[in-house]
């Protein structure tokens, strides 16, 4: 007689392989932003900006993921940046489930934060190139912040390595990643560095 394991069980098993993978499962941490955190936001941005910079710390900090969120959650609605504030939201919730200590959570977090960043680069459209936060355009930086959050998520569970290739050869193809500040291109190297590390 063959015996089918429960969903529960299925869950837990996949949480302790999520475990063993530790480190894998994890943005580049420190001083790290995607985006040149010396770039001077107008007024008119500063809640976007503060957004954007408690995500950053949350990537440095653990503890400052629920605060990173709760302040992307709470940006009012505006089309032109919606996709990189989904992006951001999608990628702090997989660290909301690295950080998880139940299993379930784990796998919980980590789904709905790859769907919202999934959500959010179906949002792209052609005016996103056009759009420009801290000097770099809105669909730049939401590909990035998706690739990024791709590559570290471990292949074995979530299967999305494949995805932020894409998202990669994409950036590549865009004629403005050459106008990028210095910063955000060195960003997309570490992010290409790290998908050539993770297929060894």
């Amino acid at each position: 007689m063959k015996i089918i394991p429960s969903r529960r069980q299925l869950l837990a098993l996949a949480a302790v392989k999520l475990l063993a993978l530790g480190a894998a499962f994890a943005l580049p941490a420190g001083s790290f932003s995607f985006i040149p955190a010396t770039y001077a936001a107008p007024a008119a941005e500063s809640g976007f900006e503060a957004a954007l910079r408690e995500f950053d710390a949350a990537r440095a900090d653990e503890k400052r993921v629920d605060a990173a969120i709760a302040a992307l959650r709470g940006l009012p609605a505006d089309p032109q940046r919606q996709p990189l504030q989904a992006a951001s939201l999608g990628s702090a919730l997989t660290l909301q489930g690295k950080a998880a200590w139940m299993p379930w959570n784990k796998m919980k977090f980590t789904e709905q934060g790859l769907d919202q960043i999934d959500a959010a680069l179906a949002m792209l459209k052609p005016e996103h190139a056009t759009v420009v936060v801290r000097g770099v355009p809105v669909s730049l930086q939401t590909r990035l912040v998706a690739a990024a959050t791709f590559v570290a998520v471990p292949d074995g569970l979530f299967h999305r390595r494949a995805d932020g290739r894409k998202q990669l050869a994409a950036m590549r193809a865009d004629p403005q990643l050459a106008a990028a500040p210095a910063a955000f291109r060195a960003e997309v190297e570490a992010a290409e560095a790290r998908l050539a590390e993770s297929t060894k």
